[in-house]
């Protein structure tokens, strides 16, 4: 903008040295067409993640997401609160925040939209549109297995990690991968949401690995 009203300097000089309509006319189409263009503000990379009541801030956020058989009963209801969950916390991303997705039952799913190095991808319109495409095809299957899953998403450097699970104590983590990933997660903080009555402690040791990490863990319905 700065060379184009450079060119429009000597025709204001020239209007305000003239007289009459024609100079006035000229005066104003140089105001007019050196005023810049101002596009939206973009969302603030500020605002923090939200997902099932939890909340942080963060420049990558890895969402990890389970799909095992359980997720779908009764009639598929916890998994597709869980997709629709997922696509409103990506809507709310700042346009300079990344995201990852991973879905898991006894091995991770993960989302790679470039289908080469896994990385968080900046939340631009067009990457929203490919995690709405992949989210709607999970299906509800299999299985659970935290650890791998949790490990990925560390390992792809996140800031935050939410994890959501309906799993029972039959299921967590054992004493070792709770101290693999506790020393694997650095800075990183770990958000467990459990499906499941409300005040349940359902996963002891997820729910020790969030507080560890400075994360939160909260159970609540999944129907």
């Amino acid at each position: 903008m700065a060379t184009l009203s450079g060119r429009l300097q000597p025709a204001a000089a020239w209007a305000v040295r003239g007289h009459g309509v024609v100079s006035a006319f000229l005066l104003a189409w140089c105001v007019v067409f050196a005023v810049p263009v101002r596009a939206a503000p973009p969302r603030s990379p500020g605002a923090p993640a939200r997902f099932f009541g939890l909340e942080a801030r963060g420049k990558r956020i890895v969402y990890v997401c389970d799909r095992s058989a359980s997720m779908g009963e009764p009639a598929g209801r916890p998994l597709a609160n869980a997709k629709a969950e997922l696509l409103r916390s990506l809507d709310d991303l700042g346009d300079s925040q990344q995201f990852g997705l991973i879905f898991y039952n006894e091995r991770p799913l993960v989302f790679s939209p470039t289908g080469g190095t896994v990385r968080p991808v900046f939340a631009s319109d067009d990457s929203r549109r490919q995690a709405r495409a992949f989210v709607e095809d999970v299906q509800a299957t299999g299985g659970t297995r935290h650890a791998e899953a949790i490990g990925a998403a560390l390992r792809i450097g996140a800031d935050v990690v939410f994890v959501l699970t309906d799993a029972d104590a039959d299921h967590d983590l054992v004493e070792g991968e709770l101290r693999s990933l506790a020393r694997v997660a650095g800075g990183t903080r770990i958000m467990v949401v459990q499906f499941g009555a409300a005040g349940e402690r359902r996963s002891p040791r997820l729910a020790e690995l969030a507080e560890g990490t400075g994360g939160s863990y909260a159970v609540i319905a999944g129907e």
